[in-house]
């Protein structure tokens, strides 16, 4: 039995160093594998404030071709990339897991901050409230200083719009006095699948002191897409015509759009739904509210090198009153003057029809124009 005792022991005590053996090597193939080369990876920040992680797969039709952490590959317009930075991940041990060091926090000076998802829409930051007012001011920070931090932040804010502005006039004096001014602003933000517009402007004018036109409009845009070319819109017109006896027009309408072409400088969408109009004239005094058909077409254009034609027409007839149509059709031919599509003059020409106007009115409305335009991209 002593025997038996001692050779079950001097088995033990092997298989028990065995074990011992095999436990060093895995921890030694652990340190290995721990000090392998760093994956790299790429970050790609958009105009936006946005930024992705992943890795550059390819170009297609001007995108950049981006695969995601999680495998799906995102199309991205190089116009919208502000930059791709390649980096590596640390090896420093205290370092933050894989993908926590692509996340930029409020202490991190060289970024704006960004939200904890990469694939999420930042929320832009409430105008007039900039990132650095969250520090402790300096006593020596001046009114003065307090207005530019104020204005770098409302001009941030804005950098995400594609920004228009339109002026135009004539003026003459002498025997005939005549003055005459057109402006406008519209205000555009898309991407692969929505886009809002938001424009808003007016022509005024008057020869020999008495006033001729007076005209203003507002008008807003939303399309609303996935991944196909047709959306789904909302849009609302106001008008104002001192000559038309038009003291308010509203127009609302929602429905269906195809986007035949949606590019940079071509653009042809159709869009049909139901609206509604409410109208206020005076002298005399009428009140009308109608249901419509909502239709509108939107081409723009190059003519070449150096000139872009744009249309907008807008039909309203009514269902409920069959004499009652409304068009409004905009035509305007725009040349470049400088190599980088910044400036541009317009010769342009608008039509307002109605068919049931106030009373002493004309149907028709003909206003050409000539403007310089400055585009903002």
């Amino acid at each position: 039995m002593g025997c038996f005792h001692l050779i079950t022991g001097r088995k033990y005590r092997w298989y028990s160093l065995r074990i011992m053996m095999l436990w060093l090597m895995v921890c030694s193939l652990g340190n290995v594998l721990s000090a392998a080369e760093p994956v790299p990876a790429e970050t790609l920040y958009l105009k936006s404030g946005e930024f992705l992680a992943g890795e550059s797969v390819g170009f297609e039709s001007g995108k950049i071709l981006f695969q995601l952490t999680d495998g799906s590959v995102r199309k991205v317009l190089l116009e919208d990339v502000d930059r791709l930075e390649y980096a590596e991940l640390a090896t420093d041990p205290d370092a933050p897991p894989p993908g926590e060091e692509l996340l930029v926090s409020n202490e991190n000076v060289e970024l704006p901050p960004l939200p904890a998802m990469i694939n999420q829409t930042p929320v832009p930051q409430p105008i007039g409230v900039s990132p650095e007012f969250g520090d402790v001011e300096d006593e020596n920070t001046s009114p003065w200083d307090r207005v530019e931090n104020y204005y770098d932040t409302c001009w941030e804010y804005a950098e995400i719009w594609t920004k228009r502005m339109e002026i135009g006039g004539t003026f003459l004096a002498g025997n005939t006095q005549r003055d005459y001014v057109t402006t406008a602003l519209q205000l555009e933000k898309s991407d692969d699948d929505n886009q809002f517009l938001f424009e808003i402007g007016g022509r005024w004018g008057q020869s020999n002191g008495i006033r001729d036109a007076n005209r203003w409009y507002g008008n807003a845009t939303l399309d609303v897409a996935r991944t196909t070319k047709w959306i789904v819109f909302v849009t609302n017109k106001n008008v104002y015509d001192e000559f038309e006896n038009l003291d308010w027009r509203g127009t609302i309408s929602s429905g269906l759009g195809y986007r035949f072409v949606n590019e940079k400088d071509r653009r042809l969408i159709v869009r049909v739904g139901p609206g509604g109009t409410h109208e206020i004239y005076n002298d005399p005094s009428m009140r009308r509210t109608t249901l419509d058909v909502f239709a509108e077409i939107e081409f723009h254009w190059p003519l070449g090198d150096h000139a872009k034609l744009e249309h907008k027409q807008t039909w309203t007839p009514s269902v409920d009153n069959i004499q009652i149509l409304r068009l409004t059709s905009e035509t305007g031919i725009l040349f470049k003057l400088d190599n980088k599509d910044r400036w541009n003059l317009r010769l342009g020409l608008l039509q307002v029809y109605n068919s049931y106007p106030n009373a002493g009115r004309k149907k028709n409305d003909f206003t050409g124009t000539v403007s310089l335009v400055y585009t903002r991209k």
